[in-house]
């Protein structure tokens, strides 16, 4: 046998040196094996690593050693394997020193470096991968069984290199057309029927923005289905179908008896809209009755102080002064008092006292009678009113409201008397302007102005509010509705206020901007059509 040279000893010697350094700086775990007696020769760092057993220790080791017990044969064989096939690879567990297990891909095979001869075993950790499969797994299980449960069909059809077919079917989908044990299919089931009939056409389909599909199936036996479609790109730029199925045959019926319900609703409409015109008439008069009792509380307060007065003064300083005057004519102080400029003007002051008194006792008189004229008991019916005289009726009602804050300036122009229930437009008037009251945080003005336009009285009220925002203005009207908060208002005043115009046969318009104020106009017509409304009511 010829002598390899220097030059040749030389190379075999730096290729087994670059084999040695990849090994020792490999990730994964090499063992070099002896074939015949399967002991462990050499290893590197990450088999020490790996395993928690030092290269001495594992020099004493046989392969299978380092696997449990229960798949240490499974080690052998793969051994046998590489000894008379040359490779093998299998997927094992590590049992490290401290007891832990490992999940490994072994791949081995024989090497050959220079005059040695062993086998190379590379051990890969996939602990991590194997774990996550098995998650993976049981989470597939889970939504598997969710799936299971669903009371509607639900079904996957994906599409690789344009062959079609299910990948995925629920319980609830094969019960409904061809059993749990039937044979799978390729198409979608809305294109689908069992015994292979030709399903009918789509009685209703809808294709949303985000690309779903719906559509409704009658089939001949009476069953209505539902099919929703779904499509999505996968991974792997294949397409898939999400198909929902719903069988919808019981909403159907349900439909058309409810379809039917309607029907026999409508003929019910107008006895019911009868019963609610009478209950909102409640509400008016409920509405009027709070609201008159909250002004009374502030003419009260008005009258409490003239009232005072004239009490104290009416009832001392009148009686007072007769007996004073009669005293002093009857007596010698009468030329004395007439020469005295001094007792005669305090006398004066007596007098002028009770000037004073006269007039709260006019104040007081006046109140009340704007609180009759306001509320028109006396007037259930309809009458020719002067809307201005309403108006000012109403304003001295609510100076309470307004004194020291809110300023009210009038434009009255020159408008007819109408036909109307005058106890009503007063009530009217009262919301609108307290409505605007309140709408005014801290100082601001009222402008009220009447004019006619066409055959009809037009009274506008305009506040430097804060205005009401675009999405409420279509609500203002409604009954119950309020932007005032808890416990302020019950939200009916501006619904009575439309029901009243409505009953008079006039109409309302409503203007506002945000920060600047509204504008409330009430149209009334100057004739009679508001009793003719009422009597047909």
């Amino acid at each position: 046998m010829t002598r390899p040279s220097e030059d040749e000893i030389q190379r075999l010697r730096a290729s087994e040196e670059k084999y040695r350094l990849m090994v020792q700086r490999a990730n994964d775990a090499i063992f070099a094996i002896d074939p015949e007696s399967a002991a462990i020769l050499e290893v590197n760092p990450k088999a020490e690593e790996m395993t928690g057993f030092s290269a001495a220790e594992l020099a004493k080791m046989k392969v299978w050693d380092l696997h449990p017990e229960d798949e240490r044969e499974l080690a052998a064989e793969l051994f046998e394997l590489v000894s008379t096939a040359g490779s093998g690879t299998r997927t094992l567990h590590f049992l490290t020193k401290k007891g832990a297990t490992l999940a490994v891909d072994v791949s081995s095979s024989f090497i050959k470096s220079g005059t040695r001869t062993f086998i190379q075993r590379n051990c890969h950790d996939v602990t991590d991968r194997t774990r996550l499969e098995v998650e993976h797994m049981a989470q597939r299980d889970y939504y598997e069984f969710i799936f299971n449960m669903m009371p509607v069909g639900v079904g996957v059809r994906k599409n690789i290199n344009n062959k079609p077919f299910i990948e995925f079917e629920n319980r609830r989908l094969k019960e409904m057309f061809h059993g749990e044990d039937g044979e799978h299919h390729d198409e979608s089931h809305a294109e689908w029927h069992r015994g292979g009939e030709a399903p009918p056409l789509p009685t209703k389909a809808i294709l949303s923005e985000d690309g779903v599909y719906s559509e409704e199936r009658t089939y001949p036996d009476g069953r209505v289905f539902q099919y929703t479609l779904n499509y999505y790109r996968n991974t792997d730029d294949s397409w898939s179908e999400l198909q929902v199925v719903r069988d919808i045959t019981h909403r159907k019926e349900l439909e058309n008896q409810l379809r039917e319900a309607m029907e026999g609703l409508e003929r019910k409409v107008e006895e019911r809209t009868l019963e609610l015109r009478r209950k909102q008439t409640q509400l008016v008069q409920s509405e009027k009755m709070a609201a008159l009792g909250h002004l009374v509380a502030g003419v009260a307060h008005e009258i409490n102080t003239p009232l005072g007065a004239l009490k104290s003064n009416n009832d001392l300083l009148v009686r007072s002064m007769a007996r004073l005057r009669s005293v002093i004519e009857e007596s010698e102080l009468s030329e004395v008092v007439k020469q005295d400029t001094r007792l005669t003007k305090v006398l004066d002051g007596i007098d002028s006292s009770t000037g004073v008194n006269q007039t709260a006792m006019e104040r007081i008189v006046k109140l009340v009678r704007s609180l009759k004229k306001f509320a028109r008991l006396d007037e259930a019916e309809q009458d020719e009113v002067d809307i201005r005289e309403g108006l000012e009726s109403t304003l001295l009602l609510v100076h309470h409201e307004l004194k020291d804050r809110i300023e009210v300036h009038r434009e009255y122009g020159d408008i007819p008397r109408i036909y109307c229930y005058p106890n009503q437009i007063n009530q009217i008037f009262m919301n609108v302007i307290v409505n605007a009251s309140q709408a005014i945080q801290g100082k601001g003005d009222i402008f009220i102005k009447t004019s006619t336009r066409d055959d009809n009285v037009v009274v506008e009220f305009r506040d430097t509010g804060k205005g009401i925002s675009p999405e409420n203005l279509e609500r203002v009207f409604d009954p119950g509705f309020t932007t005032k908060g808890v416990g302020i208002g019950t939200g009916l005043g501006l619904s009575i206020v439309y029901q009243i115009i409505q009953d008079h046969h006039g109409d309302i318009e409503l203007e506002s901007s945000v920060g600047k104020g509204t504008t409330v106009r009430i149209i009334l017509p100057i004739s009679q059509g508001g009793k003719d409304a009422r009597d047909r009511g």
